[in-house]
């Protein structure tokens, strides 16, 4: 059960990542619009009249932090650097498709900030695994002795 719940998130996530980069604009422009609006009434107390571009690197990196986190949870602790890689791939298969839909266009500093946010979802992800293995030994030697 606990695999099926994470390839959902996987795929759900997936799904997401698809609508909101492979979709035209005329359909994703509202919602994409809305974030950048509070991504810049947010950040702008904390970067201090951050530019426009600021903003648009936040939502491709928080876009695929989901994406990221789920694909660290259906590997082995140890796959982490196979999620990233995924998440590059991904990321790349975005753009490339990009460029045959009208009003897209494909950009390669979105794969960096996709792919950092990627690294993101797995690194808490990773961490959060760590600490609970942690944890998990810690109380084990406790109960033992």
């Amino acid at each position: 059960m606990r695999v099926f719940v994470r390839g959902l998130f996987a795929v759900v996530a997936l799904a997401v990542v698809a609508g909101l980069t492979l979709a035209p604009r005329m359909l994703v422009g509202p919602a994409r619009r809305a974030f950048l609006d509070w991504a810049d009434a947010t950040t702008m107390p904390l970067l201090g009249g951050a530019e426009y571009a600021d903003a648009e690197r936040l939502l491709n990196t928080a876009m695929f932090v989901p994406l990221g986190a789920a694909l660290a949870l259906l590997l082995p602790l140890r796959g982490w650097p196979l999620a990233v890689a995924a998440g590059f791939g991904v990321s790349v298969a975005v753009e490339y498709l990009q460029a045959a839909i009208p009003g897209r266009v494909p950009d390669a500093t979105d794969v960096v900030w996709n792919t950092v946010g990627a690294l993101v979802g797995v690194g808490a992800v990773t961490l959060v695994r760590a600490l609970a293995a942690a944890v998990r030994a810690q109380r084990g030697s406790v109960t033992r002795t």
